[in-house]
């Protein structure tokens, strides 16, 4: 059974990879990819826009109305998540009463406030 942890996990085919370039288009600069992205995913024939995550890491996305707060980065890792499932799908289990009895304690008395700003120190 393949172990999805980090620095165990399996070598993947990365099937979802399209490679680019950053180019020159009029007065402005752009990147330029393979056309085989567009063909696998048409959604991103039109207008897109770009989150920096990370130094060296952007996430692309379509640009849409945004009817509701959505964060780029949790999306992206969902999707992550939900290509590794389909690569392993024997490695997904329920999880134990143990653990979820260890969670618990570890939880315990701890107040959770979901609109709380939790300032800079804990933005990645």
């Amino acid at each position: 059974m393949p172990n999805t942890r980090l620095g165990t996990a399996p070598a993947v085919k990365r099937s979802n990879e399209y490679r680019g370039k950053r180019t020159r288009t009029g007065n402005s600069t752009g990147f330029r990819f393979d056309s085989a992205l567009f063909k696998s995913h048409p959604e991103f024939s039109g207008e897109v826009k770009a989150h920096v995550i990370a130094p060296g890491r952007m996430l692309v996305s379509v640009a849409e109305p945004i009817a509701e707060r959505r964060d780029p980065v949790i999306e992206a890792f969902l999707a992550f998540l939900a290509h590794d499932i389909a690569l392993a799908p024997e490695a997904v289990r329920p999880l134990s009463k143990e653990r979820a009895a260890r969670i618990d304690r570890l939880v315990k008395g701890v107040e959770v406030k979901g609109d709380e700003d939790l300032g800079d120190e804990y933005l990645l």
